[in-house]
């Protein structure tokens, strides 16, 4: 049976996870085993809500299901979360490998953080001068910025410099930090460094672009110096000074170390890769230009795909928010499949979310419902159908039992903390190589949010609508739903050339029982004659509560007898229900119909004077000389 490896990552949007995992899938392969790639965007915003919407992506990992893990521990920028997957992983028992990050109980991979920023900053110092230095680190908990940071301060150290809190800064290893970074320092007052080191190469870009908005520039103002070589490094102006590691390396060989501990061989806990540092124009060093002319290609036709993704992202949102029906939202999202290159991809709903689209939000669960439903299955270039529930264990209804290797990378979809379920995409890294994940992930919660507010909207909306029409008291409709649903029903009727039968119904003696027992049992009275209507009439009726003590009944496909017939049930009915009361008084009513002929043109409205004409007929023969008037 293949093997099935877990992989806990905590986002893509940095180039050098994009490289660690193309070296595990790499090590997969050649094992044939499965990789399953539990990823989530958690940290990535400063909502504490949303990032635990994101981290909860990990609740679906059950440790029995797996022959291994992997933890891409840096990339959890949590340390909460960290230490709770940490847990999980040395309970299970089961080979456990950390990378970058060095975490009890569990073997580490990682590369050389300490050494070669040392390096890096004595050779400014020594080389080129430099007395005051600033750090710009990624989360201060983070195990290769305390390496880093720490590399930074022993050379400092050793060379006699002083230091100043103030010049070593903590975020969140992002273009946009480093950009902060600058005025952040100049806020403080710590002023113009003689060298920046950044904790990544984004880091070191966003601080020189800036310094550039006051004119200032590397090499000839400030040096500095980035961290991962990553490939934009080589072609930036001035080439930024980095260190370079084994990215690719480093995915395979936390791959491999992890099937040498499945198969029961000892291995050190304690793995190092190798990095040194590459002098280029950043820090006066002129070093080897004899690559850049590949790189600034790879570097724009990586600029040309991911605008081409971003603008096919872009259409698919504008798509995805427009839909009705969640039918609508599957065969948009069906067009824009092949755009991210993938064979197979499932949307996992939670069956409250699926089946109660407008329950109130904030009585969703944080997690994942034990049953699922299968909103969206893409296979192998087809869209598919699954109509029953799926045990979430089960994660996807596909069936990959093969000889080959599959990659499953496995996102949450919620709002803030609360899961709507998860989506599954099969056998494609596309999004992961153009760094376009996120963008994709996001679109996709944003138009299921919109998507189900729509849906509350117009539950809402029926409801309202429902009550707008409906008399409180009673149950009945009201004068609208009697303009809203009876003339529809006549005409329906007339282009049938069916007849339709108007009654008009008043409650006797409703004045005196008001004054003789009071309004309440008035109110009793009522609401006893709309309940005896419902229970007399028959299931192709309208009944609507047409004034204070008047009800309207429109019954579609009379003939000639229906009238004569539906009197005696309200008659019979109301019997009853004197007879269960024992009141003081006996409740009655009052009867007139008339039978609309398919062929007249008059209005419903006419239809009921001349019912109520009939009713009053009725009426009078009641009265006799002892008797007081009724109520009209």
């Amino acid at each position: 049976m293949k093997k099935k490896i877990a992989l806990l990552q905590g986002g893509f949007n940095g180039e050098v996870m994009k490289y660690v995992t193309r070296g595990i899938r790499k090590r997969i392969e050649e094992e044939h085993a499965d990789l399953y790639i539990f990823n989530c965007y958690g940290g990535e915003n400063e909502d504490p809500l949303y990032n635990q919407g994101e981290y909860n992506i990990f609740t679906l990992i059950n440790c029995e299901d797996y022959d291994g893990f992997i933890m891409a521990s840096n990339n959890i920028i949590s340390s909460v979360e960290r230490e709770k997957l940490r847990k999980m992983l040395v309970t299970s028992g089961k080979p456990a490998v950390s990378m970058e990050h060095a975490l009890e109980g569990l073997h580490s991979v990682g590369c050389e953080n300490y050494w070669t920023v040392r390096e890096m900053t004595t050779h400014m110092i020594e080389k080129h001068g430099a007395k005051k230095i600033f750090f710009i680190g990624g989360p201060k908990d983070n195990y290769e910025t305390q390496l880093r940071m720490k590399g930074v301060q022993d050379a400092m150290s050793a060379a006699h410099l002083s230091m100043d809190d103030k010049w070593f800064r903590h975020y969140n290893y992002v273009y946009q930090d480093g950009y902060q970074a600058f005025y952040d320092f100049q806020a403080a007052g710590c002023g113009i460094p003689d060298c920046i080191i950044a904790a990544n190469d984004e880091m070191a870009v966003g601080y020189c672009a800036a310094a550039s908005e006051q004119e200032l520039y590397a090499p000839d103002n400030f040096l500095i110096g980035g961290f991962d070589n990553s490939r934009f490094s080589e072609t930036y102006r001035p080439r930024l000074t980095t260190v370079d590691r084994e990215k690719v390396d480093a995915g395979y060989h936390s791959c491999d170390i992890l099937f040498r501990l499945i198969q029961g061989e000892v291995v050190p806990l304690n793995t190092t890769l190798g990095s040194h540092v590459i002098y280029r124009s950043s820090c006066g060093c002129r070093g080897d230009a004899s690559e850049i002319k590949h790189g600034r290609e790879h570097i724009i036709e990586s600029m040309l795909r991911q605008t081409q993704l971003r603008g096919d992202v872009q259409k698919m949102h504008k798509e995805l928010v427009q839909s009705t029906d969640w039918n609508e939202y599957t065969e948009q999202l069906v067009r824009y499949i092949p755009a991210i290159g993938c064979p197979s991809m499932y949307i996992m709903l939670n069956r409250q979310e699926y089946l109660h689209p407008y329950a109130d939000k904030s009585t969703t669960q944080t997690g994942f419902d034990e049953k699922l439903s299968v909103l969206f299955a893409w296979e192998n270039g087809a869209k598919k159908t699954y109509r029953e529930f799926l045990n979430v264990r089960d994660l996807f209804p596909g069936d990959y039992e093969d000889s080959e290797s599959h990659t499953f990378l496995i996102l949450p979809i919620h709002f803030q903390e609360k899961e709507i379920g998860y989506c599954v995409i099969v056998d494609s890294l596309k999004m992961v190589d153009n760094q376009s994940l996120f963008s994709w992930t996001h679109s996709i919660n944003m138009s299921m949010e919109i998507m189900l507010e729509r849906m509350s909207l117009k539950q809402a909306n029926t409801v309202l609508d429902a009550l707008s029409v409906e008399d409180a008291m009673t149950g009945v409709y009201n004068r609208i739903g009697l303009t809203r649903h009876a003339e529809n029903l006549l005409q329906t009727d007339r282009f049938a050339l069916h007849h339709t039968l108007i009654v008009f119904i008043d409650v006797n003696y409703l004045k005196i029982i008001n004054d003789t027992y009071g309004h309440k049992s008035g109110d009793l009275t009522i609401i006893t004659v709309a309940n005896a209507l419902k229970s007399a009439c028959l299931e192709n009726s309208i009944i609507v509560r047409y004034g204070g003590d008047e009800f309207v009944i429109v019954v579609s496909k009379c003939n000639d007898n229906t009238g004569e017939f539906l009197k005696n049930r309200i008659n019979s009915e109301l019997e009853k229900a004197n007879k269960k009361l024992q009141l003081a008084y006996e409740i009655s009513v009052s009867i007139g119909y008339v039978c609309a002929n398919p062929d007249d043109r008059q209005s419903l409205e006419e239809y009921v004077k001349k019912a109520d004409a009939t009713m009053y007929l009725e009426k009078q023969k009641r009265k006799s000389g002892n008797v007081q008037s009724s109520n009209r």
